[in-house]
């Protein structure tokens, strides 16, 4: 079974066929990185069908491994294994990748740098399929490094304009301070077990509480910047400033999913420690409820499903948090499918009326008919409508919440639902209902449409696999609780209906609102003062200190400097600067031997045989010499 290596190695090689090409090379070779991922889905296919005729369950059916180095005389190991989480990750990130390849190549085509974008989205697909092959943490770390440089490269894609340059920084920053936590962990990982193995340290290792505790708390910190947790949420919005597709992916199957698939990974681990839990329970409540609250009022149509990201993997992290790591697991794969067809139907709704505004849309309903009816499918997955699924992974998370005894935390969970139907719902009126604004609008080309009515198909069945995804995982899987079905979908009803009577009755003005609690929208309007405070304690610092330091060096450093210098000049005689005579000195001594070398050695390449004759008999009498000096 080594072929399963060719899952992620067909869009690495991908990536490594067109990175050092020519531009107008690689533009015209674009369609490379679909073929591959066409290729990776066959094998996640023939994975998955492996692993079902076994009977699914936690045991990896494969697993090699093959040492990369030597540590005191010990082999380091990384490997892959492929098991019935494995195989379902699999799946989702290359139907979601396969449906992005293939959307891009109508929406990107115009693009001067297109060849570069499709080599760096086969990169952030075979890093995040290597993380889900991985056996072991090192792997999984590894490839959640070059995530994060591929989630760089793609949010500052168009790197000449301001705001995609700021958000790359801000996103390869935010992740990274999460990172430093998982490394720490990883290095207490080795120290006590001697393995980053999966086997080893989640199921062969006697942990103490308060070791697991560190471990996973570390981890956890780790899988809060990567799955964008408050309070390291702030990089997510603001990386809305890269290519929509592109967006597609983080959102839905790389990037923020790796978070999740961490936590339910080292679920074990997180179990022998009650704290570790219950902080995650909290974090995802808290996450869930900010999200949701700030999606409520952001005009960007990006923007709030990026909101409504952050607040869905709020979701995962409660059912972690539980224990749960099947319904988190169940929900990140049906939340992949519907989130993905929705920032792919923003794509199309950005490309027809060349604004992300969504005072500036409505009537699109009749303009963009394919788009409307598959966005509408990807709305009512994600407001929990039965019987799309989000429906059925949401109820996995309430169930999980209530027979664990969460009660506060099923109430907010509860709302956080309400506040998600009732945004999607603003959503849809401000953009699909109402007077045409833009009537030549068209819809988008068939190689963007297929995409998204693939996903919309998809987020309307899978969620009745959810029996299925349990037992496959070697859970207990079942129906959900018709009291809860009924009560989740009240809550959704409740919260569609307020969205119409606000938005789409329009019986509510909203403006009227604003006046009269200036200061409630304030804070909605600054996402509660995170990027602020942030800016204050960290970034102004920063600038502080190096204003502060850049003082001591001109008036201290280099005040010393020039009183040496001109010591030394009173005592030589003579102008003297240290700038001019030590710095510009050795810089331009340096270039200076660099040329008078280059000078000479150029005449041995002349071009003349004469020349060359010359040097050969010179370097055999130096040879001949040489031998009868030795033997002397």
């Amino acid at each position: 079974m080594t072929w399963l290596l060719a899952i992620p190695l067909l869009p690495a090689l991908a990536f490594a066929l067109l990175a050092p090409l020519p531009r107008v090379t690689r533009n015209a070779l674009r369609w490379v990185p679909a073929v591959a991922m066409a290729g990776s889905l066959a094998g996640a296919l023939a994975a998955f069908a492996m692993v079902l005729r076994s009977g699914g369950g936690d045991q990896p059916i494969y697993h090699t491994s093959f040492a990369i180095a030597t540590i005191g005389g010990k082999a380091l190991d990384v490997g892959i294994q492929l098991d019935a989480v494995a195989a379902i990750m699999l799946l989702v990130v290359t139907i979601v990748g396969m449906c992005v390849q293939v959307y891009s190549l109508g929406y990107m085509h115009r693009d001067g740098r297109v060849g570069w974008y499709f080599a760096v989205l086969s990169l952030f697909s075979a890093a995040m399929l290597g993380l889900v092959l991985a056996s072991d943490f090192l792997l999984l770390y590894m490839c959640w490094e070059v995530m994060g440089l591929c989630s760089y490269l793609l949010i500052g894609f168009w790197h000449t304009q301001e705001a995609p340059r700021m958000a790359s920084i801000k996103a390869f920053l935010t992740t990274r301070v999460g990172d430093v936590g998982f490394a720490i962990a990883l290095a207490i990982m080795y120290a006590s077990v001697g393995s980053f193995g999966f086997a080893a340290v989640l199921h062969g290792y006697s942990w103490t509480p308060a070791l697991a505790t560190a471990v996973s708390l570390l981890l956890l910190f780790g899988a809060m910047g990567k799955s964008a947790q408050v309070p390291l949420h702030v990089w997510l919005p603001d990386a809305m400033a890269g290519p929509t597709p592109a967006s597609a992916l983080i959102h839905a199957a790389t990037m923020v999913a790796a978070g999740v698939y961490l936590v339910a990974r080292a679920m074990p681990l997180f179990e022998i420690s009650q704290v570790a839990l219950t902080v995650t329970l909290v974090v995802g409540t808290g996450t869930a409820l900010l999200g949701a609250l700030l999606a409520t009022v952001q005009h960007d149509i990006k923007k709030v499903l990026a909101y409504s990201t952050i607040s869905q993997l709020g979701y995962m992290f409660i059912a972690l948090g539980t224990g749960s790591a099947v319904a988190g697991l169940f929900h990140l794969m049906t939340h992949a499918f519907f989130k993905s067809l929705l920032f792919l139907g923003a794509g199309v709704i950005i490309h027809a009326v060349h604004t992300q505004d969504m005072r500036e849309m409505g009537g699109l309903r009749k303009l963009l008919p394919w788009t409307t009816a598959a966005f509408t499918a990807g709305a009512l997955a994600l407001a929990g409508v039965f019987p799309f699924s989000g429906f059925w992974s949401k109820d996995e998370i309430l169930v999980s919440l209530w027979s664990g005894g969460h009660y506060v935390v099923f109430a907010l969970a509860l709302f956080a639902a309400f506040l998600t139907a009732f945004y999607m719902t603003r959503l849809w009126f401000r953009v699909f209902a109402g007077p045409a604004q833009k009537p030549e609008v068209r819809e988008a080309h068939v190689e963007m449409i297929v995409p998204m009515v693939l996903l919309a198909g998809i987020s309307l069945v899978v969620g009745f696999a959810s029996p299925f995804f349990a037992t496959f995982l070697g859970e207990h899987g079942g129906w959900p609780d018709i009291m809860m079905a009924v009560g989740s979908s009240a809550v959704a009803t409740s919260g569609i209906v307020a969205g119409w009577w606000v938005f789409g009755k329009k019986a509510v003005d909203t403006e009227a609102l604003k006046a009269r609690f200036p200061h409630l929208y304030g804070i909605f309007d600054n996402k509660f003062y995170f990027d602020r405070t942030y800016e204050f304690v960290f970034v102004n610092a920063y600038n502080r200190l190096s204003d502060a330091l850049w003082t001591f060096d001109t008036k201290v450093i280099d005040g010393a400097v020039d009183g040496f210098g001109h010591a030394w000049s009173a005592v030589a005689g003579g102008s003297w600067t240290f700038d001019a005579k030590v710095i510009d000195g050795a810089v331009m001594g340096l270039a200076s031997t660099v040329t008078w070398i280059g000078a000479r050695v150029r005449r041995l390449q002349a071009g003349r045989v004469q020349t060359y004759q010359r040097l050969v008999m010179a370097a055999v009498i130096l040879l001949v010499l040489w031998i009868a000096l030795k033997g002397a």
